[in-house]
């Protein structure tokens, strides 16, 4: 299942659907971030916890969706 939410993840952000530079309030915090280190390059491991925190943010909207919709048909 972890795989089948990566790749739909990754589809998702691919095809613009889930684009993250379009939220405003994600851009003034990535560009905060950016700031603390010179010259705007984040250590690697810090870019990796953001793209996980973004998964993983995602995966729990989905599978959030997904019981929502469940407990919508037996309802």
């Amino acid at each position: 299942m972890k795989e089948n939410l990566k790749e739909l993840y990754l589809q998702e952000i691919e095809q613009f659907r889930l684009d993250f530079d379009c939220d405003p309030e994600y851009q003034a915090y990535y560009t905060q971030a950016e700031t603390i280190w010179k010259g705007g390059d984040m250590p690697p491991a810090v870019f990796h916890l953001l793209e996980v925190s973004n998964f993983l943010s995602f995966a729990h909207g989905f599978r959030l969706g997904a019981q929502l919709a469940g407990w919508m048909q037996t309802g």
